[in-house]
């Protein structure tokens, strides 16, 4: 069975008020054209189709455009699951259409039962080729049922496990003993990713392409998925990668920048020769980029300097530029920067401080930073926990406090998001 798996589209992102819908339309219609010269009589979605739970219009009418495009090619089976940053109730909402479509939506878990999830695919014939196991990101709730009732230590892991055995055990049932392959899905962050450090267990999410670590969920180890499954197809982390080294559980990345910290990565989605039993053949093809995106860095001296170069020789596409400049009491970066953006043929899009100072309790009251737009998320919350505490440093005490409160503050963080893009 041949088939693609890409994840991470964000449809509706607008990073730094970036106008993307070009670049969106000009992705999709790429990507049609990769399903049509590979033969590919699956793709598979792996999560966050949208960048918010209530998208924009336009990026609703590109994404049902695109899938009726479809339906007249040789790609006859669709899967489709939600992510963290999608509403599984507005993607589950035209699924009676969706399945009549042969395009197959599993916006959440739900209360669903584990035999909605699994699905024969089919070629231009009618013929079975594969099993699909579609699982999307699945909240801390929806994964108690598959807890253990003996076992209250890593939730996760355990929880994880329970849910792709009973998937597993679905999906082959459904399979009964024919030749074909099983394709899972999953939106998670798992650890042991290619290119990390083998003791790195994913603390440091947000280098590798992964903006939010939600709830009590944290990394899910390889041993979850059965090995059974003959491929699994992740999305939530934003690079091309395997886990654990396992050929057979990949994330595909997304095919877009959304992040200057992506943006000298490169993009792909994976082409996918499977058959049963057997070691996927896996193709990764780079996506073409839209827009060139760089991001400049150091004293404000050294960055015009950069701004200067870049001045001097115009990129092949619509470049847009990232400023981090090293913080100096007093100064305003936008009257720095003036004279050498005048008739730039870029945009700069992001200005932001790096601020070499340790930040303490007492920084909220610093009437000379800009904004604390310029913190990450974790930055903030350590200086809130710090001046709950009175505490001028970061001992031990303190630190354990933000370990321990970290994933719950980040969930708060996610929520109220969420919670503000539905009400714009």
């Amino acid at each position: 069975m041949k088939f693609i798996h890409t994840a991470d589209w964000h449809l509706g992102n607008s990073m730094h008020d970036i106008d993307r819908a070009e670049e969106t339309t000009a992705f999709l219609a790429w990507l049609k054209e990769r399903i049509v010269e590979f033969g590919a009589e699956c793709l598979v979605v792996s999560g966050d189709i949208f960048d918010t739970a209530v998208p924009p219009l336009e990026a609703r009418r590109m994404y049902f455009k695109f899938l009726a495009s479809l339906l007249d090619t040789c790609c006859k089976n669709i899967v489709l699951v939600g992510g963290n940053h999608d509403s599984g109730t507005l993607l589950d909402a035209p699924r009676d259409l969706l399945d009549a479509l042969n395009i197959q939506m599993v916006g959440s878990l739900g209360e669903r039962p584990v035999e909605e999830l699994v699905k024969e695919l089919t070629d231009a014939s009618g013929n079975v080729v594969g099993i699909s196991a579609a699982v999307p990101y699945v909240r801390e709730m929806e994964l108690r049922r598959f807890k253990p009732e003996s076992d209250d230590t890593n939730f996760a892991q355990n929880t994880y496990s329970g849910l792709y055995s009973a998937v597993y055990e679905a999906a082959e049932s459904l399979r009964a003993g024919r030749d074909i392959p099983i394709v899972a899905t999953g939106h998670l962050y798992a650890s042991k990713l290619e290119g990390r450090p083998e003791n790195d267990e994913g603390k440091d999410a947000k280098e590798h392409g992964m903006r939010d670590i939600v709830g009590n969920l944290g990394t899910i180890p390889v041993s979850v998925f059965p090995e059974g499954f003959d491929y699994v197809a992740l999305g939530h982390i934003h690079y091309t990668t395997t886990v654990a080294q396992n050929p057979k559980v990949r994330y595909s990345g997304s095919p877009f920048v959304l992040g200057f910290d992506e943006a000298k990565i490169p993009h792909h989605i994976l082409e996918i020769d499977l058959k049963k039993g057997e070691e996927p053949n896996v193709q990764k093809i780079e996506t073409p980029q839209y827009f060139k995106f760089v991001r400049v860095s150091g004293t404000i001296e050294n960055i015009i300097m950069q701004l200067n170069q870049l001045k001097s020789a115009p990129a092949d596409k619509p470049l847009k530029v990232e400023v981090v400049f090293d913080y100096i009491p007093g100064v305003n970066i936008n009257e720095a920067l003036a004279s050498v953006l005048e008739g730039a043929p870029f945009e700069v899009v992001s200005k932001k401080a790096n601020r070499t100072d340790t930040l303490t309790a007492d920084s909220f009251s610093d009437d000379t930073l800009d904004s604390v737009n310029v913190l990450r998320d974790e930055e903030v919350f350590k200086i809130l926990i710090m001046s709950k505490s009175g505490a001028k440093e970061m001992d031990e005490s303190i630190k354990k406090n933000y370990d321990d409160y970290l994933p719950l503050f980040m969930q708060v963080v996610e929520e109220v998001k969420n919670e503000n893009s539905e009400e714009a």
